[in-house]
């Protein structure tokens, strides 16, 4: 985080120069430039897909409630609950995830909010302090973040939700997070060609 901070900051110092180089030539007078409210993090599949966001807050107020209800597509005939290969997302935000955790559910109700029952719930996390991860965080050259299981979810929990949260970039910042549902988890059966 010490070196995203330190890019930004480099940043900042090559916008300044720029400003009063202009004011010098132009001779008008500059005003100071108000901070940008943070861009909300956004997440997509590996085909560049983007990921619905639930339920958020990433600084400056700004956040998104959790749904009452969450809509979730139902498996076609001959759909099992099953997935072999392993989850992967890319996540672009400001700076790298201190946590994540795939949530895994079994089941939802009537409203399609995912049952958190933890007998049902499967959680692959990783971050600082987890000693057995579920998960890894790679960073990318565009500062976006691959996130992605350790190996295949378990069978039988077909609703996915991401969870990412990063630590705060300075005392008394509010807790930044977001959250985004991923696709059902439902693998079609490959249709028999035999006649």
């Amino acid at each position: 985080m010490h070196r995203l901070t330190r890019r930004a900051l480099s940043g900042t110092v090559a916008g300044s120069a720029a400003v009063l180089l202009l004011v010098s030539c132009t001779g008008a007078p500059s005003a100071p430039a108000t901070p940008a409210a943070p861009p909300a993090p956004a997440a997509r599949q590996q085909d560049g897909t983007g990921l619905p966001l639930v339920a958020g807050q990433w600084g400056d107020g700004r956040r998104k409630t959790p749904p009452r209800r969450l809509a979730w597509e139902r498996p076609a005939d001959g759909a099992e609950r099953a997935s072999a290969s392993p989850l992967k997302v890319s996540v672009t935000a400001a700076s790298a995830p201190s946590y994540v955790s795939f949530m895994l559910h079994s089941r939802i109700d009537e409203a399609g909010i995912p049952d958190e029952d933890t007998r049902r719930q499967k959680i692959l996390a990783c971050g600082a302090g987890i000693t057995e991860p579920g998960c890894r965080i790679t960073e990318n050259e565009d500062r976006s973040y691959t996130i992605e299981t350790v190996g295949a979810p378990p069978a039988g929990h077909p609703y996915r939700v991401l969870y990412v949260q990063w630590a705060p970039d300075r005392p008394g910042a509010e807790e930044t997070w977001a959250s985004w549902q991923l696709p059902t988890g439902w693998a079609t059966r490959p249709r028999s060609t035999t006649r």
